[in-house]
């Protein structure tokens, strides 16, 4: 009989877990903001003067963090038309140079500039800060600040 309230206890705390596990996968999803709409990217895109592929068989993605399609970079803004798996606390960065994976990136984050949190795990457009210029870059690379998990990148230049 000692058994039974050991397995009850032990299978509550795994459904508890599992639950806790589904929320930080869920909640993103539910509270993100709609993606640009295609007047929006075809604006930044028009007037691109780099544009990258962001891939999904990245050695630094997985089947949970992964950005697949197109980015398109002009003077003062950055769009992409593609989608983002979803999770929380997305940063978009201008790396000097194009990297592929987590230990790559932690290598140059502090000579990276953060350009703007991501919402969306769809189509999105970001305004660059003021006197940033793109050519100074190489590449935007999706980041997950919480969890330090490398989501994609894309070079450019």
């Amino acid at each position: 009989m000692p058994a039974r309230p050991a397995i009850l206890i032990l299978s509550h705390l795994a459904m508890l877990a599992a639950g806790f596990a589904a929320g930080i996968y869920v909640l993103p999803i539910l509270t993100a903001l709609p993606g640009a709409s295609a007047g929006q990217l075809q604006a930044v895109s028009q007037q691109a003067r780099y544009s990258g592929t962001f891939r999904k068989d990245l050695p630094g993605s997985d089947a949970l963090h992964w950005a697949s399609g197109r980015l398109h970079v002009s003077a003062n803004a950055l769009a992409f038309e593609g989608s983002v798996a979803p999770g929380p606390d997305y940063r978009i960065y201008l790396a000097p140079t194009f990297v592929d994976n987590e230990a790559a990136f932690l290598q140059i984050k502090d000579r990276s500039l953060q350009v703007a949190e991501l919402k969306t795990f769809g189509n999105f457009t970001v305004a660059l800060p003021a006197g940033v210029d793109p050519a100074q870059y190489a590449a935007v690379v999706i980041w997950c600040e919480r969890f330090g998990q490398f989501i994609g990148a894309a070079g450019y230049r």
